[in-house]
């Protein structure tokens, strides 16, 4: 969605919010200070790509706008956050693109196994249709995306053993994101999925409630995994999508000027956080194997033959918006 796109689904949601969006040029110019939820700890780029947010967002409104990240889910998990942005409890937040189903199933469509083939892949259908039917399907339920972040490629890692084919899962406890997709996928591997919410992993590990779970390699060592979960396998089986939100109802309320900078900020974070993520990936993969992370790559074919019927079945409820997707057809 270009700027013209989002202001007018803002200005279309919610009674009463035509006149957030008719604010005289001369009106007076606001000051702000809020907070920006997140359930990462500090030390993920994500967080440094909100903190370059919120910088961006005080430069552009001179000083007007200050944003407080508050990471490692201070203000409670994903799905809390995004309904308090809906009822303007809260100004912004990130979270999973996959964790906003209860609002629409169509969510979900990116998490589909082997959607995507690539980074440049993935990166290229956010910037394209795929990425503006995401960002009008939230808008139609009072959320709006001021950016993609890019989440990098899900593996999954463990506690007892290498991963190499789906046979090698039977019998492990596997955290899940809370979404019906992700349990059905872990589950047709042969593992037995737990969801769970972000935050509540790593104790999760810890206690042996669950064997492993599956992200990205920077999520893995930034909470620390690899202390309870040493055996990672490159799967890919997924690109993780997130998305940085602020509600319709309260961006309808600020002045057009703060709007804009609001947009913006997001625009400029989105490319901030991918070159982050990019650079990092790289460094956290040599410092874990230093730390005495298993890394081991697995029989891609095995697991795509796999997750055959998950993926043919869950399509289905996505409609016509997954056959946005490269690599689901």
């Amino acid at each position: 969605m270009n700027r013209r796109d989002v202001m007018t689904s803002v200005c279309a949601v919610g009674a009463g919010l035509a006149a957030g969006c008719d604010r005289s040029p001369a009106e007076k110019a606001e000051s702000l200070d809020v907070l920006l939820g997140e359930s990462v700890q500090r030390t993920s780029p994500m967080v440094a790509a909100e903190e370059f947010f919120a910088a961006r967002l005080s430069e552009l409104t001179e000083g007007r706008c200050r944003v407080t990240v508050k990471p490692g889910g201070e203000l409670g998990d994903e799905q809390r956050m995004a309904e308090m942005l809906r009822t303007g409890k809260l100004a912004f937040c990130k979270t999973l693109l996959a964790n906003l189903t209860a609002y629409d199933k169509r969510l979900g469509v990116a998490s589909l196994p082997y959607a995507f083939d690539s980074r440049d892949q993935c990166l290229e259908s956010l910037r394209g249709d795929f990425g503006r039917r995401c960002s009008a399907i939230l808008a139609e339920h009072g959320l709006v995306m001021l950016g993609f972040f890019y989440a990098g490629d899900r593996n999954l890692y463990n506690r007892v053993r290498v991963i190499h084919t789906p046979a090698d899962l039977k019998g492990l406890r596997i955290r899940v994101p809370q979404s019906i997709l992700s349990i059905d996928m872990i589950n047709a591997l042969g593992a037995t999925a737990v969801p769970l919410a972000t935050n509540d992993i790593g104790p999760a590990l810890r206690q042996k409630v669950v064997d492993g779970a599956e992200n990205s390699v920077i999520f893995y060592t930034t909470e620390q995994h690899l202390t309870y979960a040493p055996y990672f396998s490159w799967t890919r089986h997924q690109y993780g999508v997130d998305v940085l939100l602020t509600g319709a109802a309260w961006l309808s309320e600020r002045t057009a000027a703060m709007r804009d900078a609001i947009l913006e900020a997001g625009r400029l974070a989105q490319e901030e956080e991918i070159r982050l993520w990019t650079a990092a990936t790289e460094k956290r993969t040599a410092q874990a194997k230093q730390q005495g992370g298993r890394f081991n790559d697995v029989d891609t074919a095995a697991f795509r033959r796999a997750l055959a019927k998950v993926i043919s079945s869950h399509r289905t409820a996505f409609g016509d918006l997954a056959d946005l997707l490269p690599g689901t057809g």
